[in-house]
């Protein structure tokens, strides 16, 4: 059970109608029967009967709408007892990388100017992040791929590129000082990520493009765990194509070496997706405005 929908639920109760509750909620109308109807579902239970003419509130929808008024009261009152004044809030999906390595400083420079506004943040894959703002549980979402799914908006707003990251080993520190490609690494043992990471789907587009196959490789593990991964190569597990910004910080403190990929490296690209059946409230478009201008790559 979300909070969002339990928000289109109280809004259709209070405003009579589904589309009302869409205006003042700043959602679109299938939006809005799409979270009463998971309610429904989760419940087990009728909350609302539509008809062409009228909205009929159940027995059982009643019971519901008191309830649901409280928790949201809670969840208000402990927002303003805890920061001292009344929040909007960014319900935030984002994959593995805008999250653990780009979400920090976005938020903390955000924080600086934006004090009244509230983040929930959710890390999930890209894909899942994606179907988070499909099925309206997130404003927006941060991930490393472009599905091309022609309900969403994809902005760019930041660039990394995809290394191979290796243990400190004497075979590669004498690979160096060496100008080296892909094959150089090729029958080394690999750890990949696994499917539904935008650092998979670069990687399968990079081999895609200099002409190897998942079969040409010594995948020694496979994992969804990035961090899990990096600790592996550490610790001489194998090697990985990794981005840029999840691993510089291993190669600083030495614990692992990093080669750039062939052709002055693969970029990859991070988008910000919303929904275009979903009208942003004005702080969210704020904050995605924001994001556009923080890296300023585009």
């Amino acid at each position: 059970m979300e909070f969002k929908q339990l928000e289109a639920f109280v809004a259709v109760v209070d405003y009579g109608s589904f589309s009302e509750a869409a205006r003042k909620l700043y959602l679109t109308q299938p939006t809005i029967s799409a979270h009463v109807r998971s309610l429904e579902e989760e419940l087990h239970t009728r909350l609302i009967l539509r008809t062409t003419k009228k909205t009929t509130i159940t027995t059982r929808g009643y019971q519901l709408y008191d309830s649901a008024v409280r928790m949201l009261e809670i969840r208000n009152n402990l927002l303003e007892n805890f920061t001292g004044v009344k929040k909007h809030m960014i319900d935030l999906a984002a994959s593995t990388i805008p999250s653990s390595y780009l979400l920090p400083e976005i938020l903390a420079a955000f924080g600086k100017t934006h004090p009244d506004i509230y983040f929930h943040s959710i890390q999930a894959d890209s894909a899942e992040s994606i179907n988070r703002v499909l099925d309206g549980t997130a404003d927006l979402a941060l991930v490393g791929q472009n599905t091309r799914d022609e309900t969403c908006v994809f902005l760019p707003f930041c660039q990394d590129e995809l290394v191979i990251a290796t243990p400190i080993t004497s075979h590669y520190l004498g690979l160096q000082n060496k100008s080296v490609t892909f094959e150089d690494f090729i029958k080394d043992p690999v750890i990949i990520r696994e499917k539904g990471s935008g650092t998979k789907k670069e990687m399968d587009l990079f081999l895609e493009q200099i002409g190897v196959t998942p079969s040409d490789l010594n995948v020694i593990a496979r994992m969804n765990d990035l961090e899990g991964i990096k600790k592996s190569i550490v610790n001489g597990l194998g090697i990985s194509i990794l981005s840029a910004r999840s691993a510089i910080d291993l190669q600083k403190t030495k614990q692992i070496l990093l080669f750039p990929l062939e052709e002055s490296a693969h970029k990859r690209t991070f988008y910000i997706v919303y929904s275009k059946n979903r009208i942003l409230k004005p702080h969210v478009r704020q904050f995605i405005q924001f994001v556009q201008n923080f890296y300023r790559t585009f």
